[in-house]
């Protein structure tokens, strides 16, 4: 079993800069999962594009390689449940 988290971020986005002191947190709280983040505007890999994201902040949470959770937002406890779903599933 592999999880994956996407974080998708951009330095010009304030929500974004709000919430990453507690996106940090929850990759501390989750080291079975592998968090990647990923700058919308230096994104060579196109990861953005193939995961359709078009709104920053957001996460996508793959597990063996099928997306099970997404979030977007600046509420931290959105990104927490589909976490907790992820290693629940």
């Amino acid at each position: 079993m592999s999880i994956t988290a996407y974080h998708f971020w951009s330095p010009t986005c304030g929500p974004c800069k709000q919430i990453k002191p507690a996106v940090a947190d929850l990759w501390e709280e989750f080291p079975t999962i592998q968090f990647v983040g990923v700058n919308t505007h230096n994104d060579r890999q196109g990861i953005s594009a193939q995961l359709n994201i078009s709104v920053v902040p957001t996460m996508v949470v793959l597990k063996d390689g099928v997306e099970v959770g997404r979030y977007s937002g600046t509420n931290i406890t959105g990104y927490y449940r589909i976490l907790q779903a992820a290693l629940k599933a």
